[in-house]
């Protein structure tokens, strides 16, 4: 059922994303007046088709996604409707246009998301960032690496490789104030809400809670019976209580910067290393998004799903808008350097510049594919899963 349910939400995520693109671009166009020719839901087989005021809308066999097509798009055409014949401004509306769709429905996410959270949020700490409208607090989260035996840890079974998250629906920010609260509550059941990590596929991402009595004694270490890594899991905790009716925004403006600033810190890393590891183990494909979304869904919190909502429409944002051929923002490139030059690029020129970046898109998306693959131990946890069905 946990796997029908992870197939069920990546494919929903990835086809609402990528509709909700497409229907920007529709909008923008019928608004600027280019004819639009096909306006599809899903892909494959026809299964419904209707013909509107020049327009055909489908319905096709396989739920994922749509796509538009635009008279004049890939073709010079004289037909004044058509997107060849229009001018800067409306080709420009037309084509940033998707990543406003997926730019709003990631601010409605996550209007969602911290009007249930309190208009508080989590994000992991990957580099120095200033947020915007937004008070910023960095919460380190202990680890346990190992249980003491014969302590209350150990006869609770308490959970290693976990990040102690909060006590007593208390947030924990640091190792020093864990043990602090322990030292407080000697004799005292206390509750801790615990992030089981774990080491096998099927343990990682599952929330817990233990109830447990820390000893009353002065003895170092046995208060609870635990042993923490050097390392801690560092979060920014973001608080947009004084921004309540622009939350939504501001933090899809706050993800697209931090997004962009990690990403450059990557690649700030590879070039003192002379490595494309740091940038390649800090990307991810549908590989790497379907793992995230299986173990979301093995937590079963509904926010972590919508979360990830949000973060793949600001994601496929930033990307279509890289000035690369065959995405919207080598499209826009064109479209400056015409304005500058006022001189056409010529269609052939396009064609080509398409072509290769379309190309050079499959390959990156196969390399991304098959790091993925051995990054999240694919293979073995198929074949350990399939072990486990006998």
């Amino acid at each position: 059922m946990i796997i029908l349910k992870g197939i069920f939400w990546i494919s929903f995520i990835i086809g609402l994303v990528i509709f909700i693109h497409e229907l920007g671009h529709f909008l923008a166009a019928k608004l600027t007046g280019i004819k639009v020719e096909e306006f599809a839901l899903g892909y494959g087989k026809k299964i419904f088709s209707r013909k509107i005021g020049g327009t055909i809308y489908r319905i096709n066999m396989i739920p994922y996604g749509g796509y538009v097509k635009l008279l004049g798009e890939e073709k010079n055409s004289k037909d004044p409707q058509s997107f060849s014949q229009k001018g800067f401004w409306s080709k420009t509306l037309v084509l940033v246009a998707g990543v406003t769709m997926n730019f709003l429905l990631a601010a409605f996410t996550f209007y969602i998301i911290l009007g249930f959270k309190n208009f508080e949020i989590l994000l992991p700490r990957y580099t120095d960032f200033s947020f915007l409208g937004a008070k910023t607090e960095v919460q380190n989260k202990p680890f346990v690496s190992e249980i003491i035996e014969n302590t209350p840890a150990d006869d609770v079974n308490f959970p290693v490789n976990s990040l102690v998250w909060a006590v007593d629906d208390q947030e924990i920010v640091g190792t020093n104030q864990f043990t602090q609260y322990l030292q407080n509550h000697k004799g005292e059941q206390i509750k801790i809400k615990l992030m089981v990590l774990g080491t096998e596929w099927w343990q990682s991402g599952n929330w817990q809670e233990v109830y447990v009595t820390p000893n009353d004694t002065k003895e170092e270490g046995v208060l609870l019976g635990v042993k923490f890594e050097g390392s801690v899991a560092s979060y920014y905790k973001l608080d947009y209580s004084n921004s309540k009716l622009l939350s939504g925004f501001i933090h899809s403006l706050n993800f697209s910067g931090y997004n962009m600033n990690v990403l450059g810190e990557l690649v700030k890393i590879s070039f003192q290393e002379k490595s494309v590891k740091p940038v390649s183990e800090g990307v991810s494909g549908i590989v790497g998004l379907a793992n995230t979304t299986y173990d979301l869904v093995k937590v079963g919190d509904i926010f972590d799903i919508l979360n990830l909502l949000g973060v793949v429409n600001i994601s496929l944002a930033i990307m279509n808008l890289l000035p690369i051929p065959a995405l919207d923002g080598g499209y826009l490139l064109i479209l400056v350097i015409e304005k500058i030059t006022r001189k056409k690029v010529s269609e052939k020129f396009q064609e080509w510049g398409v072509r290769i970046g379309f190309i050079s898109m499959i390959i990156l998306g196969v390399l991304i594919t098959v790091k993925d693959i051995i990054q999240f131990n694919i293979f073995e946890r198929i074949f350990t899963f399939i072990r486990n069905l006998f």
